[in-house]
């Protein structure tokens, strides 16, 4: 019986304990904050210096469907010129870019949670990653072109809520890989009932997949990477890139760093 109320007790006590805060910007050392952050945000607008998509901006809206509330901003944007077209691709494309100052605190607050460190090792491999990855461009709705197989032959992927999706409506898909003005607008107010049953496997804007979120605790059903790439993908990293816009953490950066291979030092 005393051994039971011991137990009762502990349970007890452990159930008043307040959940671990997550990280802020104020929890990293005071030497990094008034030192390296700086220099970190310089090298972030650096990153975001190579965002090729943010040429002309044609509006900021606030009522992008499910992102209503944020400083969503159309882009119009060329790709060079296509050796297979023989011109440059025009793309539209809604991004949801962090400001220098928002890009470093997410990274600088994703090594302190995932290594306790703001060691440069491992923010420049964050920094990095994001630069190669995406810019730091996250694709809200649109069409990314990229030249990732044949260099300067430029593919078009269409984007919904910083994943790749595939076009299923017909006559939506463009045969010769360059999209016209009425593909373009219909990319922008695409639904969920315009893409085909499987999404892309990887979240920007650092390459966030379904293993890593459930590797990083997510309890969503949100398939896998294989047959089960679901449209609650979609959802999920939507509503986590969301929190992370109005925090300074970011969860979709903090499981790709939790099981980034080039965080294991």
């Amino acid at each position: 019986m005393k051994n039971y109320l011991f137990i009762a007790s502990l349970l007890a006590l452990f159930a008043l304990q307040p959940a671990k805060a997550q990280t802020t910007f104020q929890d990293l050392p005071a030497d990094f904050r008034a030192n390296g952050f700086p220099q970190l945000v310089e090298e972030c607008k650096d990153v975001l210096k190579a965002a090729y998509m943010a040429q002309t901006k044609l509006d900021t809206r606030y009522d992008v469907p499910n992102w209503e509330g944020y400083p969503v901003e159309l882009w119009e944007y060329y790709t060079g010129v296509d050796v297979k077209k023989n011109v440059k691709k025009r793309g539209l494309v809604y991004l949801l870019m962090p400001s220098p100052e928002k890009l470093a605190t997410w990274i600088a607050t994703t090594c302190w949670e995932v290594k306790q460190s703001v060691d440069t090792t491992y923010l420049n491999c964050i920094r990095d990653f994001i630069r190669w990855q995406s810019a730091a461009q996250f694709a809200v709705a649109g069409v990314v072109y990229e030249d990732m197989y044949t260099p300067k032959f430029y593919e078009p992927y269409v984007f919904k809520d910083g994943v790749t999706v595939y076009v299923a409506t017909e006559g939506m898909v463009p045969a010769d890989k360059h999209c016209t003005d009425e593909q373009l607008e219909f990319y922008l107010r695409l639904t969920n009932d315009d893409i085909k049953p499987n999404t892309g496997r990887y979240a920007r804007i650092c390459s966030t997949n379904r293993d890593h979120y459930y590797a990083a605790g997510g309890t969503e059903d949100v398939g896998d990477n294989d047959q089960n790439r679901n449209h609650k993908w979609l959802e999920v990293v939507r509503k986590l890139y969301q929190e992370a816009w109005n925090s300074d953490r970011n969860q979709l950066m903090i499981a790709w760093a939790k099981s980034s291979p080039y965080m294991v030092k």
